[in-house]
């Protein structure tokens, strides 16, 4: 689930305790529960608005597909459904104030729901059309086809995105983890209504499905509901599956855009989620590039030589692949630069590790902003949506800061031998070239 994945993690809480749900400080309940027909979710049930907040997850995206095709499909499953045209299923969606999208991303399928509990049979309701029978009608294809066009132009004018895309098209040359989750402006031209509903017949089951719901509903009556709008969906997915993939070695691709400044990203394979590493990985990347001013890419390449405008690192969890990235700017001149200082300092890291101050000084910040995470109920839900997409039980809410606290200096230097390949970096800049370099 791309870069937001990686925070996600970052952010789980411990106790899911929480002022704004629970005055008393009380930790809150996650129950696994079972619906009748078979549906499996997380619930914490909360009275203190009458609110309800439902996310929901699909194994699966636009890397199973054709170039483009689920992020369109997530553009028109609210664009009539049921009985209900595009312009009815809208209004509805406004007179009743409820909040309902849909994403896509490499790797899975996603969408929210949010209503006033008075509304739910009618929110419930309009999710079920949605998700079982979405219309695909030619005038809302067509409006969200050039919706979608528009994007493409907009994107093909942003330093960044362009950055972004080519980077994965060069890490990941000829794999479907290369090709842009918007697909291409001549791909997106050429889907149709046959297509998007095949994808919806393929992508949609009960297997691969994910659900996180907090609110103020009785457990019965959530279990009915969330029946009425799942359980007709086939019990297994038939998404195409996708191939192996062969990390690309170390290479620099530049690419000449007219603009105020250079765009880099750089990056190469990290540690997975689930690796005994995983965990340590992330105060090593805390300490070289994700804590913000207090970082050493921060700290030596902006406020020391003042060669950059900002510059950060995160891990990255895209399905079974873990990638180490990171993203910095800078003026045209100062690229190489920056680059000679990224590369000396993940070797300084590589080679020696973080010092014991900067350990602890990582471990408080994550232990310390574990729970900030976890102030509303939509957080909440997709805290829990993504510890079941990761196959963690609810007690690891209850353990993980324990594990940040166990981390040696030993572990972290060893780590970060393991995790840093400066020599392998994949690199694309994006940015005028330095007239004094012609």
């Amino acid at each position: 689930m791309k870069h937001r994945l990686a925070k996600l993690i970052s952010g789980f809480c411990l106790v899911l305790v929480c002022s704004f749900f629970a005055p008393s400080a009380e930790a809150l309940e996650v129950r696994q529960l079972t619906t009748p027909k078979g549906i499996k979710l997380w619930f914490v049930k909360d009275t203190n608005l009458p609110i309800i907040q439902m996310r929901f997850l699909w194994r699966g995206g636009s890397a199973n597909f054709e170039p483009g095709l689920i992020r369109y499909l997530s553009t028109m499953l609210d664009e009539g459904a049921g009985d209900l045209t595009a312009l009815e299923f809208q209004t509805r969606k406004e007179d009743y104030g409820i909040k309902l999208s849909f994403s896509a991303e490499k790797d899975s399928f996603s969408g929210s729901l949010r209503t006033l509990s008075k509304h739910k049979d009618e929110a419930f309701s309009l999710l079920a059309q949605a998700v079982n029978k979405p219309r695909f009608d030619a005038a809302p294809l067509e409006r969200m086809r050039q919706a979608l066009m528009a994007g493409h132009r907009s994107s093909a004018s942003d330093g960044g995105t362009i950055a972004s895309e080519t980077w994965w098209q060069n890490a990941f040359k000829g794999h479907a983890y290369s090709t842009p989750q918007r697909g291409t402006p001549e791909a997106t031209q050429t889907i149709n209504a046959d297509m998007l509903r095949q994808a919806h017949r393929q992508l949609f089951a009960q297997d691969n499905l994910i659900i996180s719901v907090v609110g103020d509903i009785e457990e019965a009556d959530l279990l009915a509901q969330l029946d009425a709008v799942f359980a007709g969906l086939p019990t297994q997915s038939t998404r195409p599956k996708i191939k192996p993939f062969t990390p690309t070695e170390g290479d620099v691709i530049l690419v000449d855009f007219p603009g105020p400044q250079t765009e880099i990203i750089f990056g190469h394979v990290g540690i997975p989620f689930g690796d005994p590493d995983y965990y340590t990985a992330i105060v090593v990347n805390h300490i070289l590039g994700g804590g913000g001013f207090s970082a050493r890419l921060m700290t030596e390449i902006r406020e020391k030589r003042g060669l950059v405008y900002s510059v950060y690192s995160y891990m990255d969890d895209i399905g079974t692949l873990p990638v180490w990235m990171g993203r910095m700017a800078t003026s045209h001149k100062n690229v190489d630069d920056a680059l000679t200082v990224l590369r000396a300092e993940l070797r300084r890291m590589k080679e020696n590790g973080p010092s014991e101050t900067e350990l602890e000084n990582a471990k408080n910040y994550i232990i310390g902003s574990y729970a900030l995470g976890f102030d509303s109920g939509r957080k909440i839900a997709g805290k829990m949506l993504t510890a079941q997409y990761l196959n963690l039980p609810p007690s690891h809410f209850e353990t993980r800061n324990d594990i940040i606290a166990a981390i040696t200096l030993d572990d972290v230097r060893r780590v970060a031998q393991r995790l840093l390949q400066p020599d392998q970096l994949v690199i694309t800049a994006v940015g005028q070239k330095d007239a004094s370099q012609e």
